[in-house]
């Protein structure tokens, strides 16, 4: 063997072998591009660099929570206290309660002096003065 033809026998060593890495590194990226593509949700429309989604409707046809966002909804942060009040972030008055995540169902907040456990949908009515508090994850009041 003369040195062209081992130099032709790595060269071709070396485009298998980054054909072989790019197989596997395009196979990982297509995966992880199926599964975002997978999470997107339908319908939102974006206002002012924030996502709000149309489909309104807090538990679907088969029961299960459906997580969504609308303009006048209201985050509470986990952990950040936030004060009931005409002027505030939070305005007096009745409030369904929505859990942030899908695996969340359940979630506590601090009303007052108290925690308490409540459910996704479930119904509140913040007085003016009274301070509320996502205790263990964060939660959209609508």
């Amino acid at each position: 063997m003369d040195i062209y033809q081992i130099f032709c026998i790595i060269l071709l060593g070396i485009c298998l072998l980054l054909g072989i890495v790019f197989g596997f590194v395009n196979r990982k990226y297509s995966k992880l591009l199926k599964s975002m593509s997978e999470r997107e949700v339908d319908q939102v429309n974006i206002k002012k660099g924030v996502r709000y989604t149309e489909d309104q409707t807090v538990v679907d046809e088969d029961g299960n929570m459906n997580i969504s966002f609308g303009q006048s909804d209201v985050v509470l942060q986990q952990n950040i206290t936030e004060v009931v009040g005409p002027k505030n972030k939070v305005k007096p008055g009745k409030y369904t309660l929505l859990s942030s995540k899908d695996e969340d169902e359940k979630f506590n907040l601090r009303v007052g002096a108290y925690v308490k456990e409540y459910k996704h949908n479930q119904k509140i009515v913040l007085a003016e003065g009274q301070e509320i508090t996502a205790v263990n994850c964060t939660v959209i009041l609508r």
